[in-house]
């Protein structure tokens, strides 16, 4: 039975990295060949956040690291900062999923919204100390906004389709006797 816990959570994990993968395929093919006039969102993030608050255990600190380094080195945003900040995020919102558990899905938004803002205004601090070129305002907003828009969609898109709901309270202790 154990085996079958942990056969599953690896489906999890490499569930979470092939769909940031399709992500970062997506986002690399050349759709669009004019200049960006408003940010889209970073799906990668909203995937990242919706899991880490529904189950923690399904977004490891090491394959989220991985992977935003990989999108900071592919989409040549300075390496290692956003991906610094989106590990920073994604911890915090794993160590308040356990309060966020029993709370409304407003609640989880609210976290993720004020993560998602603190990670913003972080990565435009920084750049802005270190006297590194950075986007416009306007498209660091749009991307925050769309982010935050985008996050019900994702949420439920993973809550339906995927299956990662939060764990109910008798979940949980069948989950330590897998351990």
């Amino acid at each position: 039975m154990a085996d079958r816990g942990a056969l599953h959570l690896w489906l999890m994990h490499a569930l979470f990295a092939g769909l940031a993968g399709a992500l970062i395929f997506a986002r690399l093919l050349p759709l669009d060949t004019w200049p960006p006039g408003w940010a889209g969102p970073d799906l990668f993030v909203a995937l990242a956040c919706a899991w880490a608050v529904r189950r923690p255990d399904y977004v490891p600190p090491l394959l989220v690291a991985g992977l935003a380094l990989l999108m900071d080195l592919l989409f040549q945003r300075p390496p290692g900062l956003w991906a610094a900040l989106t590990l920073i995020g994604i911890e915090a919102l794993r160590r308040r999923a356990p309060a966020l558990r029993d709370r409304t899905f407003l609640a989880d938004w609210a976290a993720v919204a004020g993560t998602l803002v603190a990670m913003t205004l972080g990565y435009r601090l920084v750049l802005g100390v270190l006297f590194v070129d950075q986007p416009a305002l306007g498209l660091s907003l749009t991307q925050l906004l769309s982010t935050l828009a985008a996050y019900p969609l994702v949420a439920a898109l993973s809550h339906f389709l995927l299956g990662v709901r939060k764990r109910a309270p008798g979940d949980l202790a069948a989950a330590r006797s897998l351990t």
